[in-house]
């Protein structure tokens, strides 16, 4: 299994980038010791705000993959900076395969991936019901998966304004691993049940009116 200690272009982007928040939002992390530091690993997080991969990938030191819009990637400064960063393309509204088969290659790698199991971000804040393609990957890798919950990125920039607000208090809360065991063969009431735990264990995390 590879190591998954950053790249020096990562390593300099999360410095930077936790600085900011700290400096910007009052960010706040909470059991960042919980997330292994090596082997594959699944965050998988509530989804409220733009912001929410760079919170959720500040709070750990190992490096945390994320699906990103394939259109950045064809952006010349992004086009170099978004693979240093271990981004990986998806074709938006496409049901993007090759970006699930690309999570999965990252986690046998031993990386960690971020998800949003949600599919899309809450408008209202609550959370949605999740969507059984985590535990797909999670199962067909054999990662753990790590609940996150993400409080106050909604209010530090929210859905459809195009600036952030300053000094909008940004947590991010890591809870316990799930651990999943690797198969080839999954039934679609594994499925339901991976996703339904992880969804429970991520609503727990969250303060009441998230709920």
């Amino acid at each position: 299994m590879e190591a998954t200690k950053p790249n020096p272009v990562y390593r300099a982007a999360w410095r930077l980038v936790r600085f900011l928040l700290h400096l910007l939002f009052g960010y706040r992390v909470e059991g960042a010791e919980r997330v292994p530091q090596v082997g594959p690993v699944i965050l998988a997080a509530n989804h409220l705000s733009i912001l929410d991969p760079i919170a959720i990938g500040a709070g750990v030191r190992r490096p945390v993959s994320f699906l990103a819009r394939a259109d950045v990637f064809r952006l010349p400064f992004l086009s170099w900076l978004l693979p240093r960063l271990y981004a990986i393309p998806v074709e938006r509204g496409t049901g993007d395969l090759s970006a699930v088969k690309s999570a999965i290659r990252a986690l046998e790698k031993g990386m960690a991936f971020g998800i949003f199991p949600e599919g899309t971000r809450s408008r209202s804040g609550k959370l949605q019901p999740f969507k059984t393609g985590v535990a797909a990957i999670a199962l067909r890798a054999g990662a753990s998966v790590v609940p996150v919950a993400v409080i106050g990125t909604e209010e530090a920039w929210p859905v459809g304004r195009k600036l952030f607000r300053l000094r909008r208090p940004i947590r991010v809360v890591y809870g316990e691993p799930i651990p999943v065991p690797r198969k080839s063969k999954v039934t679609h009431q594994e499925l339901e049940n991976l996703t339904r735990e992880i969804e429970a264990r991520v609503r727990e995390l969250l303060p009441p009116r998230y709920r």
